[in-house]
């Protein structure tokens, strides 16, 4: 083949050693130049590998025909060099491109066939230009208009060489099997190549097309029956596909309505639980995990009714009934006695026991108002003030005004404390100095004791204003309620003149009867008013109340009998008609304050997993 452009002639060695002993892999090999002859060239090498080719086999004959169309370099005239030496024949593409580059490969593969193997097994088919043989000669006219024989063969023949004639073929339509000129001229080729007869390579030709035609039918018939199968068993297999969905499908739908009537049952059945759970945050836990399971009419009422439910959350301070509970003025903490007279201190808003119980035999517990310093009095007549910590602040002191079932009052800044004994003088005394005592008028029988200022102590029903030692009685009451109320003091009732609220038990329910409210007056000498009123506290106790507070906050306390303290607020608007099962929920477990331990789960759900609607405390 001819590359554009050509290397100059001496830049490499023309003609590489030749080994006789080379192996012949090539029944031809077909030399043409690029320029004008590589269409012609591709037809004759695939008409050559498939004319008589058989069915079973890849070609008919074995060509080389170099496509890259590279310029000429050393190593790649080598590698050509090493092909040409392998073939049996060379096919010549003639054209005049090839003989107006003396320096290109189809030049350098004439000349190196000549000096190999010589020119007998040489084929030369022109596809332009002239090949014009002088007789007298015995060679071609190389001097002729339009030659295409390469000057390298000049003086190789003996004898007229093998000529074929394709130049009045076009390139562009007719180089084809199809067409008959072009394939009379490559059986003629290709029968020399085989050494046979053309009308013999004919034969055997039409003889092979005979039985690929045969087997392309069969092929076909064969691969239309693959099909046919194919297709019938992908609709088989589809139908088959179809059928097992629907029956899923129905299967799932059944699976699926039968796990929602289960869960549905479940939820209703830990409704009924929590409606008739007496414990708050119980209650609470089992309406949240009901809605959460399934919000089913039965449920959702239960939930909203325990998230409406005054009750914040309870307490377990220790044994027995409750004596006493005291909030500090800010509501951030709670004190409580237990049957026991154990002391035991709570913040309020994580739920978090300070100390406690602290077996101290207490009978009652004031706070001082910024919830950092606690007071008990003892059945033993001692005196102790404890920090929130739990650890004692001071020496405890004994008084013959500390006696069970008395009066004691801290006031707000602790600087001051009250005991009033059943029947006895009511003793005010200062904490930083002991000596400093104020003896009041002796009392007729149990009184409430409260300081309504650092300077100034409520008596019963008298204002009595530090350290004068005058009293002042309160305006009569505006109503039979409010003056019922203030004069009662053997019923658990608490009054806190900051948020001006009354509150008292009543079996097991809490009233918010009457309103006190501080008006005029001085500091050390307020003039009050009492409105009355009645509302009854959204809550229901678990045992009838046996002590109740008020901070100024609006939280309230309350003590059972069954040991258990009860947080309350009050005036806390009840959750919108329009709340969502999402904002229900989330009010119930932060009203709880806990969360389902794995033991109540296992207890209230057996066989389930560990997965409680209240993730955590908040």
């Amino acid at each position: 083949m001819t590359p554009e452009p050509a290397t100059e002639r001496g830049a490499f060695e023309a003609h590489p050693p030749f080994d006789a002993a080379t192996p012949i892999r090539y029944d031809t090999f077909i030399s043409y130049s690029w320029t004008d002859a590589a269409a012609h060239a591709g037809a004759l090498d695939d008409a050559l590998r498939n004319l008589a080719r058989p069915v079973d086999g890849i070609r008919a004959l074995e060509t080389f025909l170099d496509r890259s169309g590279m310029r000429v370099t050393e190593a790649l005239w080598l590698e050509m060099a090493g092909h040409l030496d392998a073939s049996r024949h060379l096919t010549l593409v003639a054209s005049p491109a090839a003989v107006r580059d003396p320096d290109s490969y189809l030049s350098r593969e004439v000349e190196r066939r000549r000096g190999t193997r010589g020119a007998d097994e040489l084929t030369i088919v022109l596809v332009k230009g002239r090949a014009v043989w002088d007789d007298s000669l015995g060679d071609f006219d190389y001097d002729a208009k339009d030659n295409a024989v390469p000057p390298g063969l000049r003086g190789a023949f003996t004898a007229r060489p093998h000529l074929i004639d394709l130049t009045s073929l076009d390139a562009r339509t007719e180089l084809n099997l199809s067409h008959a000129p072009f394939r009379d001229a490559c059986l003629e080729l290709a029968a020399r190549l085989h050494g046979e007869d053309p009308r013999t390579l004919r034969a055997r030709d039409q003889s092979e097309r005979t039985r690929e035609r045969r087997r392309r039918r069969r092929m076909r018939s064969a691969s239309s029956l693959t099909v046919t199968a194919l297709v019938t068993a992908v609709l088989v297999l589809a139908g088959t596909a179809v059928y097992s969905k629907v029956q899923r499908e129905r299967t799932q739908d059944a699976h699926r309505k039968a796990t929602q009537r289960a869960t549905q049952a479940r939820a209703d059945r830990l409704a009924a639980r929590a409606g008739s759970t007496a414990a708050p945050d119980l209650r609470l836990l089992l309406a949240a995990q009901a809605v959460t399971t399934a919000a089913t009419e039965e449920a959702l009422p239960v939930l909203r009714a325990a998230v409406s439910d005054d009750v914040q959350t309870l307490l377990h301070p220790g044994a027995g009934p409750v004596r006493d509970v005291e909030l500090s003025a800010n509501g951030a903490h709670v004190a409580v006695i237990d049957g026991e007279g154990g002391v035991s201190a709570w913040d309020t808003t994580t739920r978090r026991r300070l100390f406690g119980p602290a077996h101290l035999g207490a009978y009652a517990v004031r706070w001082s108002d910024d919830g950092a310093l606690l007071m008990t009095a003892g059945r033993d007549g001692t005196v102790r003030f404890l920090r929130a910590s739990g650890q004692s602040e001071g020496e405890p002191r004994r008084r013959d005004g500390a006696r069970e079932g008395g009066a004691v009052a801290l006031s707000g800044d602790a600087a001051r404390f009250a005991l009033a004994p059943p029947g006895g003088p009511v003793t005010v005394e200062d904490r930083a100095e002991p000596a400093h005592v104020t003896v009041l008028r002796r009392t007729t029988g149990p009184v409430r004791l409260s300081f309504a200022t650092p300077d100034s102590l409520v008596v019963g029903t008298d204002l009595v204003t530090l350290p004068g030692g005058g009293t002042r009685a309160l305006p009569p009451t505006t109503g039979p309620v409010c003056s019922q109320l203030v004069q009662d003091v053997y019923g658990p009732v608490a009054y806190d003149a900051g948020h001006g609220s009354f509150v008292f038990a009543e079996d097991h329910d809490l009233f918010l009867q009457a309103h006190l409210s501080a008006y005029g007056g001085s500091r050390t000498a307020p003039e009050f008013r009492c409105a009355s009123g009645e509302k009854k506290l959204n809550l229901s106790l678990s045992g009838s109340a046996t002590t109740v507070d008020i901070a100024s906050t609006g939280l309230v306390a309350a003590g059972t009998g069954e040991g258990l303290v009860v947080l309350a607020r009050l005036d806390r608007p009840p959750p919108s008609p329009k709340a969502g099962v999402a904002d229900l929920i989330a009010a119930a477990c932060a009203k709880a304050g806990r969360t389902l331990t794995p033991q109540e789960w296992r207890n209230l759900m057996p066989g389930l997993a560990y997965a409680p609607a209240c993730r955590s405390a908040p």
